[in-house]
């Protein structure tokens, strides 16, 4: 009995794992000239400085979070609280991330690699020559690189979305982008509880 119930588990998990997503209202794909796309954190001379109000597991948590350049597509990323203490601090590769310092709380490897996950996406660059078809014309154009999903205004990127399987993993937001520097990001996860509103920090900012 307990075998069977494994066994039931484990097609259950495979089949969900192989349902794909379906972004609303497209319609099919199509392909595109090679679009250079999120070109947002590629200056090396910026050091970006954001004051973050993020909600994580029913914890409320005010801070500072800090995004250096250290290569077009290399970023190191501290979350620094209130309080003066740093909750994390990662250097960001394109196939890899190196933690620096992770406080104990989260110090897990599913934790950190989400993490890792989440600031990879938000950060680098990368290249597109799929995009999405809709049946509304005036829709807003989406390119697409395995699973994750960017959808431009005015040829800038504006949300990105990555997916696992069918359901959304998470979204990043840049609402308001000035200079090609985003000046508001709102991160939102679908699996875990965690809400993250950052706002650049100009003064403390390098620009």
């Amino acid at each position: 009995m307990i075998r069977f119930l494994i066994y039931s588990l484990c097609c259950s998990a495979l089949l969900l794992s192989c349902r794909t997503y379906q972004y609303p209202g497209a319609s099919g794909v199509r392909a595109s000239d090679l679009q250079e796309l999120n070109t947002y954190y590629m200056d090396t001379t910026q050091a970006l400085v954001y004051r973050a109000d993020a909600q994580a597991f029913e914890t409320d948590l005010k801070g500072n979070l800090v995004i250096r350049t250290l290569a077009p597509d290399v970023h190191r990323v501290a979350l620094l609280s209130d309080l003066g203490q740093t909750l994390f601090d990662i250097s960001i590769f394109p196939d890899k991330e190196v933690a620096h310092f992770i406080m104990a709380d989260l110090d897990r490897k599913l934790i950190v690699t989400e993490i890792a996950a989440i600031f990879r996406v938000l950060t680098q660059r990368t290249f597109a020559s799929s995009a999405l078809v809709f049946l509304d014309k005036q829709h807003y154009p989406v390119y697409f690189v395995d699973d994750t999903y960017y959808l431009l205004q005015q040829r800038e990127v504006r949300c990105i979305t990555r997916v696992n399987g069918s359901k959304e993993r998470f979204s990043i937001e840049y609402s308001d982008v000035r200079n090609n520097v985003p000046v508001t990001v709102l991160v939102e996860h679908g699996k875990f509880p965690l809400r993250m509103q950052l706002s650049l920090d100009k003064t403390q900012s390098s620009l």
